[in-house]
């Protein structure tokens, strides 16, 4: 990750500190976490959120680049993954509303450390498949979005996701696996949104060419596995 995306990420943090202060206040929006009662607070818990996805990302990454390449597997599109459309505009889904439902989460959570641990172990999980088994699609059936024209917001917002999401280790999904772990947390407090949420960030994994059906799946099963032993335990 670039220094200038940890920088962006970071100011974002003001934002949303900013804009959740305000929904708290009002009472918009639930936030069962302890001591949250200030703007630094928030700010404060929202930039330690930023910190840990980046250092989960490195997790992620580094079997992206260091797994045993001569057991990789090339998952082939089904019919239906070749029947779905490119849409840039899921781009949208895929990142910038994705990170605005992880901080949402992070207000409904009564324990940070134990949902911390069980979103370490995911990573884990997912990093021994991504490692052992690696898997991918292949490059022209992912890249055939990039042909499409967009407007140049949705562009540059493509372009920071290519810039950082490796091509290979496709399955299972992290995406698909951290929306559905997010949903277990907010589903007492908001169902219908924690049920629609990991069905729209699977919708943008397959219109962006991210991922197939194949690792979708996967990727579900995980986040629910781990999701449930966060709540449950």
């Amino acid at each position: 990750m670039t220094y200038r995306s940890i920088l962006v990420l970071n100011l974002a943090a003001l934002g949303e500190a900013v804009i959740f202060k305000l929904l708290i206040d009002y009472q918009l929006v639930v936030c069962v976490m302890p001591h949250l009662d200030s703007f630094y607070s928030i700010l404060a818990i929202l930039t330690v959120k930023n910190m840990l996805i980046i250092g989960g990302y490195q997790m992620y990454f580094w079997p992206q680049r260091n797994h045993l390449a001569y057991r990789r597997k090339y998952l082939q599109p089904t019919a239906v993954d070749k029947w779905i459309p490119a849409i840039p505009h899921f781009f949208w889904i895929y990142s910038p509303l994705y990170y605005v439902f992880f901080s949402l989460a992070l207000l409904c959570l009564k324990d940070f450390n134990t949902t911390a641990m069980h979103a370490w172990l995911m990573l884990m999980h997912s990093s021994f498949w991504f490692y052992y088994f690696p898997a991918s699609m292949p490059k022209a059936f992912r890249e055939q979005i990039r042909s499409i024209k967009t407007d140049k917001l949705t562009q540059y917002l493509a372009q920071l996701v290519y810039a950082h999401d490796s091509e290979e280790n496709a399955c299972p999904s992290m995406h698909c696996a951290f929306a559905v772990f997010l949903a277990c947390i907010t589903y007492p407090y908001y169902p219908y949104m924690s049920v629609m949420f990991p069905v729209l960030v699977a919708f943008s994994c397959l219109f962006t060419k991210q991922h197939l059906l194949m690792d979708i799946i996967p990727g579900v099963l995980l986040g629910f596995l781990h999701g449930l032993m966060n709540v449950m335990i």
